[in-house]
């Protein structure tokens, strides 16, 4: 049995290289790494891409995302849109994110969310202005 930081850091890894592959195929110049610093620093996310800060889970068995994950990236995502990406085994990658994120016509509240799949999150990246201004 794997421990849960070694599964945890597994899964930011595999999320890194998703990324990376999404941000290869928009053309950009951008490339995201795991924060190391969140082990030896409290309140840091797990992965950052421009305006975004990423929190990644992965646990054996579960439906939905725990409070407790949303409330840790809001934390520690500061004037960022925090982004939850979490899976559960056997089960699809789930995206979390602010409502603001794919309406961007809505107030910045963090406590309004929707959870979407990882290449809907990805869809959403590709045509979002604010994104696309930081990503070339």
């Amino acid at each position: 049995m794997a421990d849960s930081r070694s599964k945890g850091a597994s899964f930011e890894r595999a999320i890194c290289t998703k990324i990376n592959d999404f941000l290869v195929g928009m053309n950009s110049p951008i490339r995201v790494k795991r924060n190391l610093d969140q082990y030896q620093i409290a309140g840091m996310c797990d992965v950052e891409l421009p305006n975004h800060a990423i929190e990644c889970k992965a646990y054996k068995s579960g439906w939905w995302f725990a409070p407790a994950w949303w409330q840790q990236v809001v934390e520690s995502c500061g004037d960022k849109t925090p982004i939850l990406i979490y899976k559960f085994n056997n089960k699809g990658i789930r995206v979390c994110a602010p409502l603001y994120f794919v309406n961007p016509s809505l107030p910045r509240d963090n406590g309004r969310t929707v959870v979407m799949t990882l290449d809907e999150w990805f869809n959403i990246l590709s045509t979002s202005e604010e994104f696309l201004a930081n990503a070339a």
